[in-house]
């Protein structure tokens, strides 16, 4: 559940940028009545809503969960690398060319 106290708390961030879009009357609706339940205004509650969705979402693609098969693999391949291929000596060859001949 979405804790609506203290939303209009003073910012060190004043609210300078606008976004205007349009929604399904449906949805308004909806949306204003969640916005009473939580004694908010409704472009209070779209806000809030909208930028704690965005921080769940900036974080949830942030982290990598990994089960303990696959840390062990990522930890193996991290302390036994394969030697490089062809192609990645022929990229570090041509990166190193090139550095040393842009001085």
């Amino acid at each position: 559940m979405l804790n609506f106290s203290n939303v209009e708390a003073p910012s060190d961030e004043k609210a300078t940028d606008n976004l205007e879009m349009r929604v399904r009357p449906s949805d308004k609706e909806r949306m204003s009545r969640a916005a009473e339940l939580t004694g908010v205004r409704l472009t209070t509650f779209v806000r809030v809503s909208a930028a704690r969705e965005a921080e769940r979402v900036l974080r949830e693609h942030q982290t990598t969960v990994l089960s303990k098969r696959g840390w062990l693999a990522l930890v193996e391949a991290l302390d036994n690398p394969p030697p490089p291929t062809m192609a990645a000596r022929d990229a570090v060859r041509g990166y190193r060319s090139r550095i040393s001949n842009a001085g």
